[in-house]
C-alpha cells in the first residue's frame, strides 16, 4: 500500500454479544495497527434494521474498551471518516449507485419477488448455482415489463457484472482465482432504498480510507464482487487477509448462537480479561517462542504480531486453554487486587483473613468463582456440609477419623499447627482410626471444608488453626 498510513477496521453487526469469533477479528486489526502504528477503527454494521440495536452496539462497544482494544475512531470516538453507522451512510450508498447507472455498470431491475423465486428454482433443479438471468438490463423506461412490476414495488439496483476472471492476493490462503459467471448482476440497493452487504462494505472501506481488511475467510465469496465495485468506481482495493474460521468446543463455527462463549458472558463466569486475549490471539497465530512469560499484554501482542504467522487451517476455542491462561492470570495477581473483583465471606472468629485465604488457593483456581469457593470454608465460622459430604462422613470409618482427629488436634497446646505437628497428627490418626489413603484424608477434609476437593490438607488445616478444627469436627460428630 505504498507510503499510506496503515488503517484496519472492525465492523460488527448489533445483532448479538461480541463472542471469541468477533474478538478475534478485533484483536488482530488492532494488532496490526499498532505494530505498524496505524489507526483502528470501529465501524458499525447495522442495516439489518430488524435485528440491530443500540443496546449490542453499546455493549460491544464496552466489550472492547475493557479489553484494552480501544479504537481510534467510530461512533463512540472522536474522527473524520464519520458517520461510523452504515445505518447514517444511506446517501453515500445512494450517489455511488446513480453514479455506476450513469455510467452504464449498474440498472434498474423491476423482476417480481415471484419471478426471481422461480428463476431460483430451475437453477437448483437444473443443478446449476442460482443467478439472475438478466432480464431487466437490456430494458428502457418505456417497457410494458416496468410498468407491470411496479405494482409489486420499488426497483433494486442491479451491479451489472462483467464476464471475467477475478484475481487477488490473499496474505492467509495465497493467489485467489473466481469467475464472475458463477453469481451473476448482483444487487447493490434494494427495493427498500438500504445498500446491500458487499454494496456498503466497498464504499466504506474505499472512502475510510481502509488499507488492511482482516476478517474471516466466511467472506471469501464475497471479496470477489467487492473488487468489481471497486474497479467500477475508480477505488484503490485494500490488501485482504481471510481468517479461517474459528471452532466452537462442539466443532461447529463459533456463532452467536454459543452465547456462553461471548466475552461477556466469559467475564461473568470468572475469566480475566488476559487469560481472553491471551486464548483468543492464539486462534490462529502462532507468536514466535522466546524467554518471554506465556501471558502476554496488548503491547507485547502488538511487537510480535506477524501477519505472515496466521494459519490457513481452522482453530478450536478451547475452554481447556482458556482456563490454563486464567490460573496463570489469577496466580499473578496479589490477593488484594482479587479482593476488589470477588466478595468473600470473612468472620472475625476464624484464624485466616481473606488475603491469606487467596494466597493460599489462587494456584488451584481457573476461574474468579472458584476463588470463592475455594476460600470461603476458610474464612468462615462453620462451613455447609452437601448430600455428598454428609454420606461421607456417616460411615463408621469416617467418625473413627473424626474422633481420632479431634482428640490429637485438643491435646495440640500451640493455637496453630505447624508442618510438623500436622504429619504427627496424621501419623496418631492412622495408627488410632486404622485408616490409611483416601478413608483417612477424604474425611477431614470433608469435615473442615464441605468439600470434597480444595487445596492441600496440610495447608487447610494450618490455616484454620486449632480453635476453628475443634468446633468444626464437634459439629460433624
Amino acid at each position: 500500500m505504498g507510503t499510506a498510513r496503515i488503517r484496519t477496521r472492525f465492523s460488527p453487526s448489533p445483532t448479538g454479544d461480541l463472542h471469541a469469533g468477533g474478538l478475534r477479528t478485533a484483536l488482530f486489526n488492532y494488532l496490526f495497527a499498532r505494530a505498524h502504528n496505524g489507526t483502528f477503527i470501529l465501524r458499525i454494521e447495522d442495516t439489518d434494521t430488524t435485528r440491530s440495536t443500540i443496546e449490542y452496539e453499546e455493549r460491544i462497544t464496552e466489550d472492547l474498551i475493557k479489553l484494552g482494544l480501544v479504537p481510534d475512531e467510530g461512533p463512540a470516538f472522536s474522527g473524520r471518516y464519520g458517520p461510523y453507522r452504515q445505518s447514517e451512510r444511506t446517501e453515500l450508498y445512494t450517489a455511488h449507485a446513480l453514479e455506476l447507472i450513469e455510467k452504464g455498470l449498474a440498472y434498474r431491475c423491476y423482476c417480481t419477488a415471484q419471478r426471481l423465486e422461480e428463476i431460483k428454482s430451475a437453477d437448483i433443479k437444473a443443478g446449476r448455482p442460482p443467478r439472475y438471468d438478466g432480464r431487466c438490463d437490456a430494458l428502457d423506461e418505456s417497457s410494458t415489463l416496468i410498468k407491470e412490476s411496479t405494482e409489486d414495488g420499488p426497483p433494486v439496483i442491479r451491479f451489472r457484472v462483467p464476464k471475467k476472471s477475478i484475481r487477488f492476493h490473499d496474505s492467509v490462503h495465497g493467489e485467489m482465482s473466481f469467475e464472475s459467471s458463477a453469481f451473476g448482476d448482483f444487487v447493490i440497493i434494494g427495493s427498500d432504498g438500504i445498500a446491500s452487504y458487499n454494496f456498503a462494505v466497498t464504499i466504506d472501506d474505499a472512502l475510510m480510507e481502509i488499507t488492511h481488511v482482516m476478517r474471516g475467510d466466511d467472506h471469501l465469496p464475497n471479496t470477489p464482487r467487492q473488487l468489481l465495485i471497486y474497479e467500477a468506481l475508480g477505488f484503490k482495493p485494500p490488501e485482504f487477509s481471510h481468517l479461517p474460521l474459528v471452532l466452537a468446543p462442539d466443532k461447529n463455527p463459533l456463532s452467536k448462537r454459543h452465547s456462553h462463549l461471548s466475552v461477556r458472558a466469559l467475564r461473568e463466569n470468572g475469566y480475566l480479561n488476559s487469560a481472553i486475549l491471551n486464548t483468543t490471539a492464539r486462534l490462529g497465530w502462532s507468536p514466535k517462542t522466546d524467554n518471554s512469560a506465556p501471558l502476554m499484554d496488548l503491547e507485547e501482542m502488538a511487537k510480535k504480531f506477524d501477519a505472515k504467522r496466521l494459519s490457513k487451517s481452522p482453530s478450536l476455542f478451547d475452554p481447556a486453554h482458556l482456563g490454563a491462561f486464567n490460573r496463570l492470570a489469577i496466580t499473578a495477581l496479589e490477593p488484594a487486587e482479587i479482593l476488589k473483583m470477588v466478595t468473600i465471606e470473612e468472620d472475625s472468629v476464624t484464624a485466616c483473613s481473606t488475603t491469606e485465604a487467596i494466597e493460599a488457593v489462587k494456584q488451584n483456581c481457573s476461574t474468579l468463582q472458584e476463588v470463592v469457593e475455594l476460600a470461603t470454608p476458610l474464612t468462615t465460622a462453620s462451613v455447609v456440609q452437601t448430600e455428598e459430604t454428609t454420606e461421607i462422613l456417616s460411615s463408621e470409618s469416617a467418625k473413627g477419623v473424626i474422633r481420632s482427629l479431634l482428640d490429637t488436634v485438643g491435646r495440640s497446646s500451640e493455637p496453630i499447627i505447624g508442618a510438623s505437628r500436622y504429619k504427627e497428627i496424621i501419623e496418631v490418626i492412622k495408627r488410632d482410626a486404622g485408616a490409611k489413603g483416601r478413608k483417612l484424608f477424604m474425611p477431614i477434609r470433608c469435615a473442615l471444608t464441605g468439600r470434597t476437593d480444595g487445596i492441600e490438607l496440610e495447608k487447610i488445616v494450618q490455616l484454620l488453626g486449632k480453635e476453628t478444627i475443634i468446633k468444626r469436627l464437634n459439629k460433624v460428630l
